[in-house]
């Protein structure tokens, strides 16, 4: 229960967990020296560590194991650059340190893991760790964290994100994605890739740019809101759907020009004069479109 807690505030200024009115999840930047670590009142030791992975090695495993985060940002060469940001809290400044040093940053083949000095991670109590990955382009990653976020930014390649009690972020990612959260929002921002994108109790918020979106996107809300910002003269096909008891909100230009497929058992909404390449929906959740 304490390391849940903890997370909480360790993170407080570290990321928004929530999408702002536009939907989308803003995660800092990619600096140890940039995350405020905090444990309640207790003193916070902090040690940073780093390490590589060959990209020759395969897709990369990464599991920062409870109380952890990840980003993932561009990189360059033929290997993964890892930095492990952690922090620890205990009843002195010695203490905190000590516990914070205690934690190892373990990388075997392609997994990557943070664990305790002989043990696993669990044995420290009041820690945390956020795992920043540099991805050179065409990088494969299998990420997965536990109350904790993942943000990915600026690279191209194969990613599969899974997320439980915290938020997904992509923006101007290109490649193949497929992201699940549950019980977490998920952001998207861009105008290419192929992304399969689903949540479970959190909310969905997708940002068009361009004028075109360079590939597929499918996106799928349960039990929580959808939000959708498009630019004005945005060319390729979006279609937007839920279920019939959700209220929507339309204010883009596109709105009023649009193909609108309303019975008792769903609503839907055809937006530009391209073939549709964006699929949006929610299930028991609300929808709202804006102009960019």
């Amino acid at each position: 229960m304490f390391r849940t807690a903890a997370f909480g505030a360790v993170f407080a200024l570290a990321l928004a967990a929530s999408p702002d009115q536009n939907g989308r999840v803003s995660l800092e930047a990619a600096d140890c020296s940039r995350i405020n670590m905090m444990f309640g009142d207790a003193a916070v030791g902090r040690s940073v560590q780093h390490g590589t992975v060959p990209v020759s090695a395969g897709t990369l495993e990464v599991r920062p194991d409870s109380n952890g985060g990840v980003r993932i940002e561009r990189g360059s060469g033929s290997a993964y650059e890892i930095t492990a940001c952690i922090g620890a809290g205990g009843r002195s400044q010695a203490e905190a340190q000590a516990a914070a040093d205690a934690m190892r940053l373990e990388i075997n083949g392609n997994r990557v893991r943070v664990r305790g000095a002989g043990d696993s991670a669990s044995s420290v109590r009041n820690w945390s760790v956020q795992l920043i990955v540099l991805a050179p382009d065409g990088a494969s990653i299998d990420a997965e964290t536990t109350n904790g976020p993942i943000g990915v930014a600026g690279v191209s390649g194969t990613f599969a994100l899974r997320a439980s009690n915290g938020p997904i972020s992509l923006a101007d990612v290109d490649g193949d994605v497929k992201a699940r959260a549950s019980n977490g929002p998920i952001s998207v921002e861009g105008s290419r890739g192929r992304f399969d994108v689903e949540t479970s109790n959190g909310p969905i918020g997708v940002r068009l740019s361009g004028v075109r979106w360079d590939g597929t996107l499918t996106a799928r809300a349960a039990n929580g809101p959808l939000s959708v910002s498009l630019p004005p003269d945005f060319q390729s096909g979006v279609e937007i759907s839920s279920s019939y008891q959700s209220p929507w909100s339309c204010h883009a230009a596109a709105c009023r020009g649009g193909n609108r497929d309303w019975d008792e058992r769903s609503r839907s909404l055809r937006l530009g004069p391209d073939p549709v390449v964006v699929r949006l929906s929610t299930i028991h959740g609300p929808v709202t479109v804006n102009e960019r």
